[in-house]
Order: structure tokens, then sequence, then C-alpha cells
């Protein structure tokens, strides 16, 4: 069994002591509009040594997180066998749950991506190494001030900040690609995903925000060395 892969079941899992996950490309190689399809595992896979159908393996808390962040489909494989993934680590109330532990394991790894914490009015309260290095302010100045500071002015005056906001309450996530304002005032294009935080008895209290810069990437794609 398939089921989609969700910002809240990858905090699930994390907690539950899940490492790594399995992928598989075989089965979207010739058809870009195939599901990446992962298998979550808690021991260091083998890469000689992987179940059928299977290629490579990413540490759970790098790849998976950037494919939730693309357009890419992504879909997680539920079975019995071994220290895979069972039906009974899904349908339990700690599914839509993500814990602080989640969220700093995220920050600290995310190196490439802008990770934002904020509480429910969008102030912000935790920021990674990447949001400094995509929007240039460092975690001390920044936090307490409202993440609508790195919107463009005339996104501000439409709400726009206010409006992704809604948006993440009422369907679970957000996603938008925009111009963003960095310290010094230069503008950039970037792609965002915002999905509110709850804590154990299902109250929210915030939100997250993945980022990266996508000017910045097609950059270095321009001026990689050809092989």
């Amino acid at each position: 069994m398939n089921i989609p892969l969700t910002p809240q079941l990858l905090g699930d899992l994390i907690e539950k002591g899940y490492t790594y996950m399995l992928s598989s490309s075989a089965n979207y190689a010739a058809d870009t509009d195939a599901p990446v399809i992962l298998k979550p595992v808690k021991e260091l896979p083998v890469l000689q040594n992987l179940p059928d159908g299977y290629e490579t393996y990413y540490r759970i808390t790098r790849e998976p997180m950037q494919l939730i962040c693309s357009d890419m489909k992504v879909m997680l494989e539920v079975t019995q066998v071994n220290d895979a993934l069972t039906g009974n680590d899904i349908y339990n109330d700690s599914y839509f749950r993500m814990s602080e532990e989640f969220f700093r394991q995220v920050l600290d790894s995310l190196e490439d991506y802008a990770v934002i914490t904020t509480d429910t009015n969008g102030d912000i309260n935790s920021w990674n190494s990447g949001a400094e290095h995509v929007l240039g302010f460092n975690e001390q100045e920044i936090l307490g001030v409202n993440a609508r500071v790195f919107f463009t002015p005339e996104d501000v005056v439409k709400k726009v900040p206010e409006i992704e906001l809604e948006r993440a309450l009422k369907e679970g996530r957000s996603i938008d690609e925009r111009f963003h304002v960095r310290k010094d005032g230069t503008r950039f294009w970037g792609s965002g995903l915002v999905f509110p935080l709850y804590d154990e008895s299902g109250k929210h209290h915030g939100f997250t925000k993945i980022m990266r810069n996508l000017r910045e990437e097609e950059d270095a794609r321009e001026n990689a060395p050809e092989d």
C-alpha cells in the first residue's frame, strides 16, 4: 500500500526512530508525472543489497524533505516487513502531530534551504543557517520579527503573508513562488512551502516555512562545468 508522504507524516516517522528512506527511480524514470516511491527503515541500508525495486537510499531528514518541497508527487510504501513502516505506525493520532524535536533535526540538516518556524501570528521563533544564507539575517537579529519582513512591500499591502498562513491552516499547507526580500533590500525569486504546527493535544501553535532561492539554483546550473 502506498500513501502520500506529508510533512506531518515525515515528522512522525522521525519521532518513531526511522532514519533512512529507500528510494526507487525505476517507476518514474520514463514518466515525469509518476510519483517517487519511498520506503522508511530504521537501520542503515546496504547499497549493494537493497530490496527489489529500490536503487538508492537517503537520510530521512534531507532529501525526503526536499522532495516534499518540490512539485514532485511523493508516495510512501507501507509494509509489514522487518523494520519498515507498518500500518500501526501510521493510523494513530500521532500521525497528525509534529514535535519541536523533529523541527530541530530539520533545522540542523537542511543546509541549502531556509527553514523558519513562527508562532500563530507569524512572529519568527527559529531560523536555520540556510535561512541566513537565503535571506541575509542572522538568527539573533531576526527572532521575534514578523515573517512579513521578507515579503515585498506590495505583497505586504495585499496581505499576502496573512493569506499564506490562513491557507496553510485551512488546507494543511500553502505553496507559492514569488519575489522575496533579503536583508540588504535585494529581491530574489523563491519557492516556499508553509504548513501548520500542532502540539500533542492537537492545538495549533505556529507554522513552519521552508524556502529555496530558485534564481540561485538556476545560476548554479548555468555555471556548472560541463562533463
